[in-house]
């Protein structure tokens, strides 16, 4: 008779948004990433629901403007993955990039857990919005182009498949 310890099961569980939150916080503060599949379309088109974005520590030194920041939004306490459109000091304002509200409000460093730095997508990893276009996409969302700008090229797109079928 073998005394092998088998692995402990990895199963999938639905948390609640204090769950997750005492989750990254526990994770961000040991310097570990984290990670778990966005639930919603706030971020669309390039955080799709289902995918699974990777969570790491940051610093107030290292947050710029684009970035995709994990924070509590104080209104509510739930936990929101939402791009950074302004910054003053250590306050960030944030926005989903499918929102055409104005944004979430002034997000205090105390409430950050930590920036996205990783997307999959069906496993595949997804780099759109977190690079260099990150910054554009901040600020067409700020001035709220970037919600009106994404509809039509989705109409072009389907109308231009249209053009070309037979």
């Amino acid at each position: 008779m073998s005394n092998l310890i088998s692995p402990p099961r990895i199963t999938e569980r639905l948390l609640d948004s204090d769950e997750l939150a005492g989750l990254l916080t526990e994770a961000i503060a040991g310097n570990h990433t984290i990670c778990f599949n966005a639930p919603g379309q706030s971020m669309h088109p390039f955080i799709h629901s289902g995918d699974k974005i990777f969570i790491s520590p940051v610093t107030t030194e290292t947050i710029r403007l684009g970035d995709i920041l994990a924070f509590i939004c104080p209104s509510d306490n739930r936990v929101l993955v939402h791009r950074v459109v302004k910054i003053q000091k250590e306050y960030y304002f944030t926005k989903g990039d499918n929102a055409s509200s104005s944004g979430d409000g002034w997000i205090d460093f105390g409430n950050v857990l930590g920036r996205v730095t990783r997307i999959e997508r069906e496993g595949v990893e997804h780099r759109l919005g977190l690079g260099m276009e990150k910054q554009l996409i901040a600020l067409l969302s700020r001035g709220n182009y970037l919600v009106p700008m994404l509809i039509f090229y989705r109409r072009v797109k389907r109308g231009s498949a249209g053009l070309f079928s037979s």
